[in-house]
């Protein structure tokens, strides 16, 4: 992976998925106060931290365990993290270190990072994609096409980008709002356990 900078965190159980499905998980960016911290491992290394029983809570967490409850449709325990967390891969989109916390990536860094990602598509092979949130979604590589939208309820209707790796295989995308902003785990719940039958 010559592009990769960053490795995803790949679960133990990412194989077996969600309901046998493989599930990558985008988010966007890491935020380095200093360069050093900028390690090939530290995608892996803060997936690691959320169940490391010796880490001290910190509020950045809280993103990462709203997201797993959406997954899973309830409240979870410590240990449900672990399990949880191993049953997908995250990866972060922009392949270099953003230099102060709420600073967006510039186009150039999208950009560059484009290659790193369809290595990754071709790398793990998933089933489905999350990615969080809007401004990830709207700076993702125009290649692939629009496919049919998810209908949740009648009044519900989710855009779905699908991406196509070298097999011929077309992934489907679903964007779902940050879960670190205003997020209702109860409600996103409903609607990606219905993008995992899509």
């Amino acid at each position: 992976m010559s592009k990769v900078k960053f490795l995803p965190w790949v679960g133990t159980a990412y194989q077996d998925g969600i309901n046998g499905k493989c599930v990558l998980v985008l988010g966007e960016s890491h935020y380095c106060a200093n360069e050093i911290d900028a390690v090939p491992t530290l995608t892996q290394e803060i997936i690691k931290d959320l169940f490391d029983s010796n880490s001290p809570h910190e509020g950045y967490k809280n993103t990462y365990t709203k997201f797993a409850k959406a997954l899973v449709g309830t409240d979870i325990s410590f240990e449900d993290k672990e399990r949880i967390w191993n049953s997908v891969a995250f990866y972060n989109y922009v392949q270099e270190p953003i230099s102060g916390a709420r600073v967006a990536p510039t186009d150039k860094q999208f950009r560059d990072s484009d290659e790193a990602f369809f290595e990754i598509l071709e790398q793990l092979q998933p089933d489905y994609i999350i990615a969080w949130g809007q401004r990830l979604y709207d700076n993702l590589p125009n290649v692939g096409f629009l496919a049919k939208s998810l209908k949740v309820s009648p009044e519900e209707l989710y855009e779905v980008w699908c991406y196509t790796v070298s097999s011929g295989r077309n992934i489907p995308l679903l964007r779902i709002t940050h879960p670190s902003a205003a997020f209702s785990w109860d409600v996103w719940y409903n609607t990606i356990n219905k993008f995992l039958k899509y």
